[in-house]
């Protein structure tokens, strides 16, 4: 990986505390983990789809309406969850996620929350066992949650207890503790975590033992005060990184 690449995604994470522009930090890890080598037209294309976001939504209401215009944009564009090949590491690269209109959930929630901002709503991440979700008024007694990756589906909590079940393997209840503690703000931190250990698992079972590494770099400098990342880190041979 490139050391520069490296030290700018230091430069935007910032420091532990810090709130981190997540969109911008999804889109410059991916370019970390090509070693630069990203979509040609991905700068075009991100403001072309900002533009037509606002756009879009221009005269809608509350975030409610917002939010629901800008999945609807979403899924009229043809940006849909990768179902047939879901480990595609592709899936969480942000600019081949624009360029394919392919994601995970976690990835076209991450894009749901960047449009949404441009359009002046904060959408908040919803880490969700199993499938990463987006989110308003969560809590509230009836919260707002979408599922960027199945076309923007609006879930209840019906909906939601089922998914959760079908994911841990044990029936939860709508209206349960246990179920209204999963549907909270996911911090941007660990949004962009979650993301770079799902590229994690994808290059290990890949064999790439050096994009395993990369994610490894990234992921130390996203949380310097966690050791197992570094001792895990320190097992890899001949990594350049900023960790001396």
């Amino acid at each position: 990986m490139r050391i520069d690449l490296l030290e700018h995604f230091a430069t935007i994470v910032g420091p532990a505390d810090a709130i981190v522009p997540l969109f911008d930090a999804a889109m410059l890890y991916s370019s970390a983990l090509q070693d630069g080598d990203v979509w040609a037209e991905v700068k075009a294309a991100r403001h072309e789809l900002e533009e037509a976001a606002l756009d879009n939504c221009r005269g809608r209401g509350g975030p409610v309406e917002v939010t629901e215009s800008v999945l609807a944009f979403m899924h009229r564009h043809h940006f849909v969850g990768n179902v047939e090949d879901y480990e595609d590491p592709r899936n969480s690269l942000m600019d081949r996620v624009l360029e394919r209109r392919l994601g995970l959930p976690i990835s076209l929630s991450v894009l749901a929350m960047h449009l949404c901002e441009r359009c002046g709503v904060e959408l908040h991440g919803v880490s969700f066992p199993g499938h990463f979700l987006v989110g308003l008024e969560l809590e509230s007694d009836a919260p707002k949650v979408w599922d960027p990756f199945r076309g923007g589906r609006r879930l209840d909590l019906e909906d939601l207890a089922e998914l959760f079940s079908s994911v841990v393997g044990q029936t939860v209840e709508a209206e349960s503790a246990r179920l209204r503690s999963t549907l909270v703000p996911c911090p941007s931190r660990m949004v962009l975590t979650r993301m770079l250990e799902n590229l994690r698992r994808h290059y290990a079972r890949a064999g790439e033992r050096e994009r395993v590494a990369d994610t490894l770099e990234l992921l130390a400098v996203l949380h310097p005060d966690v050791a197992r990342i570094r001792e895990l880190l320190a097992e890899q041979p001949g990594r350049r990184h900023l960790l001396n």
